[in-house]
């Protein structure tokens, strides 16, 4: 299967995979020992999601793998949440809690598949990510509740929520995706319920959702997902080479 052809499990693909990611940082920047072990957990089930997904769109373990390490930087277009690293724990969870509402709400729609290894695959989807979203909700409101954090985090929730407009949108060009619009609003109905007890107004997410933008055009992503190539790149420590 061509990488290049529109099919919107691969956006999610790269939402879940960047995602992982990301977190996986703070593994060892981590808040507490138990926190930072709960972390390296939801990191492992967004790689595990993100491969679902390739494989969902067509991909073995040849296509996933060159999705990952090959295919050029302007055929990626993650959400604008994954394309920037988040320096703070309150910025973390906020990102956290939006891509996890988000997978809920994919859940859901697959859910209703013809296709049964789909309507599984939703299944695992729905209630892997669903505890994300506990585990995330009980962040915001520690963080939304404490005067030594409080400020910290409103302030945040303006920055992310500002990136989270491309969630359910498309890359430009692709032809969209029937079902998006109806999508975003209840992702923003979700989030805004998540968020009512800490004043944030997830009206920032917009009434509808926006083009997503390519990897090209966002030079930190660009960043990220050379890093992620590294171990492919260099001499053969021994290591390196059991990803070639």
């Amino acid at each position: 299967m061509s990488v290049t052809t529109a099919n919107p499990f691969l956006d999610r693909a790269e939402d879940h995979f960047v995602h992982g990611h990301l977190l996986g940082g703070w593994i060892v920047d981590y808040i507490d020992l138990e926190e930072s072990l709960a972390v390296g957990s939801l990191a492992q089930e967004e790689l595990a999601h993100a491969s679902t997904f390739l494989t969902l769109a067509g991909m073995n373990e040849a296509g996933r793998d060159a999705f990952v390490f090959e295919r050029p930087l302007e055929q990626w277009h993650p959400t604008q949440l994954v394309a920037q690293r988040l320096h703070t724990w309150p910025a973390t969870v906020l990102r956290g809690l939006l891509l996890s509402q988000a997978a809920v709400v994919r859940s859901t729609l697959m859910a209703s598949s013809e296709d049964t290894t789909v309507r599984d695959a939703a299944a695992v989807l729905a209630a892997e990510q669903h505890l994300h979203v506990l585990h995330w909700e009980r962040w915001v409101r520690l963080l939304a509740s404490h005067e030594r954090t409080a400020a910290e985090f409103a302030g945040c929730a303006v920055e992310v929520l500002a990136l989270g407009g491309d969630v359910f949108g498309v890359a430009t060009g692709s032809g969209g995706v029937e079902g998006q619009e109806s999508a975003h609003r209840d992702w923003t109905s979700r989030v805004a319920a998540s968020l009512a007890a800490t004043g944030v107004d997830a009206a920032a997410l917009g009434e509808v959702p926006v083009a997503r933008r390519p990897a090209t055009e966002r030079p930190e992503l660009v960043e990220v997902l050379s890093e992620i190539r590294s171990i492919r790149a260099g001499a053969d420590d021994g290591v390196r080479g059991l990803y070639r």
